[in-house]
């Protein structure tokens, strides 16, 4: 049933009891309250849930980055809610609540970088890849998975921090590099 054909009146008892008296009387409720309510609750309940990564390397050498960049998902393999913008690869909170976010980067043979989750501006979690020791020879990949207290509007992204070094960061066919995230209250 649609809230607009609700019946103008809901009623609800209410019991006022006294030492002698119990009292029992019908209250009115404002149907624009109720789907202010209504709106409410489904704005705050509502799944929210996204998955991208990269489908190629992120050149991290001198002559292609500096640091302090954001790290760009170009591939968008779930969006439930759409709280990821795959234009600016950040995710803004739809509604309050806790979410979990999974940061996972690997980097090429003789390569590492700061890697930070950002919420408003403020590192929340850092994470380091790093296939620079051992004479360079390994690939590395790093995860975090850090829960935050979202309030509507809060913005949420990853990005290359103050140092990196090497080649790139590698997503392909033996790492993928992913940003990720669910709303689990």
């Amino acid at each position: 049933m649609l809230l607009s054909h609700l019946v103008f009146s809901v009623f609800l008892s209410y019991t006022f009891v006294s030492s002698k008296h119990t009292i029992t009387r019908p209250e009115t409720i404002d149907p624009n309250e109720l789907k202010r309510e209504v709106r409410a609750h489904r704005e705050t309940s509502a799944a929210v849930a996204f998955f991208a990564y990269r489908s190629g390397n992120l050149g991290i050498s001198s002559r292609y980055g500096r640091t302090y960049r954001t790290i760009i998902y170009d591939r968008v393999d779930l969006n439930i809610g759409n709280a990821y913008n795959r234009h600016n690869d950040i995710v803004t909170a739809p509604s309050t609540g806790v979410y979990l976010f999974h940061v996972s980067t690997g980097v090429c043979f003789k390569s590492w970088a700061i890697i930070q989750l950002i919420q408003n501006g403020r590192i929340r979690d850092i994470s380091m890849p790093d296939s620079s020791m051992n004479g360079g020879h390994f690939r590395n990949q790093a995860t975090t998975s850090t829960p935050l207290y979202l309030v509507k509007g809060d913005s949420v992204y990853v990005r290359i921090g103050h140092a990196h070094a090497g080649q790139c960061i590698e997503s392909n066919r033996d790492i993928r590099t992913s940003f990720s995230g669910v709303k689990i209250h």
